[in-house]
């Protein structure tokens, strides 16, 4: 899943702008995956590639679990 929406994901990322804060479920909005498995496993494996992404940095879970991040 995640190699499918890579490009969509760097398209989305480069739109933001500089500082903007974002989660990757609102990242996607609709291209976002309905199954919790899939969507769980979109979020591991955005995660595990970030080094492919150096205008992205990972800035922790909030209290409901949700991981944030910045575009730098």
């Amino acid at each position: 899943m995640f190699e499918e929406l890579r490009a969509i994901i760097a398209q989305k990322v480069n739109e933001l702008e500089v500082g903007s804060r974002f989660n990757i479920r609102d990242l996607l909005g609709e291209d976002w995956p309905d199954g919790q498995g899939a969507a769980r496993q979109l979020g591991r494996d955005f995660r595990a590639n970030l080094r492919d992404f150096p205008e992205v940095e990972d800035e922790g879970k909030d209290g409901e679990n949700l991981r944030w991040y910045r575009r730098t």
